[in-house]
């Protein structure tokens, strides 16, 4: 999975938006991340079984929100600490990854605390029905 992930073009593609979907809380929790990949088409990546998200971002920059890169990062301190918390109330989490996105444009990182993801292609803008 991890190979996969990282895999992707994720340099030079652009971040249009994040949505922390809460709406059956417990039950199908998702962060679903729309980037524009460099060749010009759109996706939204879902991260479904979401446990987390941290987003640091800086907002104000005249430009794309560019990605330098993203990848699953099994050394992020915040996984570790999720999971100690989820285990002290006995509910081991097993299989949680962290995503792990970071921007050129801003320096902004976003952490997606997760246990799939999966690619939802969106047609080109200007695609012929």
């Amino acid at each position: 999975m991890n190979e996969d992930f990282n895999a992707f073009e994720w340099c030079d593609a652009t971040l249009l938006a994040i949505d922390i979907d809460r709406s059956n809380p417990g039950v199908c929790d998702e962060v679903k991340v729309q980037v524009r990949w460099p060749d010009g088409r759109q996706a939204t990546v879902c991260f479904s079984e979401a446990y987390g998200c941290s987003a640091l971002m800086n907002f104000g920059v005249l430009g794309d929100e560019g990605i330098e890169f993203a990848m699953v990062d099994d050394d992020e301190p915040g996984l570790a600490d999720l999971l100690d918390r989820w285990k002290a109330v006995g509910y081991p989490l097993s299989g949680l990854k962290c995503f792990r996105i970071e921007t050129s444009s801003t320096g902004s990182v976003i952490l997606i605390y997760a246990r799939t993801w999966r690619i939802e292609n969106q047609p080109m803008a200007d695609a012929v029905p």
